[in-house]
């Protein structure tokens, strides 16, 4: 099973490659490394592209952090579901993820990834009743309910 490493690198000024993320996932076992570096233009990844394509079915994907895959939650699940699609395997060293031996991550990413289209969906939803001259705070016709009375009895 072939092991691909990828990171980004910072932005940081005068920053080029990370020897640091290289030389860890090499000690990993990875037969080839790509990198891409951070741009404040937008979101380029051709590193990672080329990590996949280098990829067959049910090889490896490897990253020395999750920081490394994206520089925010949407990011990181964008790699992750591109992985999971690929029929790939994940392993990120901090946090210690592996997906050969536990898949349940795939699940979990898959699940926020629901959730963050579901909160753009409601959100779009939202704007449009508020244009249409809905008021904030609830919908006409619908009561409070009454709490339930407490069953705990001082003794």
């Amino acid at each position: 099973m072939k092991i691909v490493g990828y990171y980004r690198v910072p932005p940081a000024p005068g920053v080029f490659f990370s020897p640091a993320q290289e030389e860890r996932l090499l000690l990993l076992g990875c037969e080839q490394v790509f990198s891409d570096r951070c741009l404040a233009s937008g979101v380029v990844r051709p590193g990672l592209d080329r990590a996949l394509e280098a990829l067959e079915p049910g090889g490896v994907l490897a990253a020395p952090s999750l920081h490394a895959l994206g520089g925010d939650l949407v990011a990181v699940m964008d790699v992750v579901l591109k992985v999971r699609a690929r029929d790939l395997h994940l392993v990120v060293q901090q946090p210690e993820i592996d997906t050969r031996q536990d898949t349940r991550f795939f699940d979990a990413i898959a699940a926020l990834a629901a959730f963050n289209g579901e909160r753009a969906m409601i959100r779009r939803a939202e704007t449009a009743l508020v244009a249409k001259g809905a008021k904030a705070g609830g919908l006409k016709g619908l009561k409070a309910v009454a709490p339930a009375p407490s069953s705990d009895v001082d003794a």
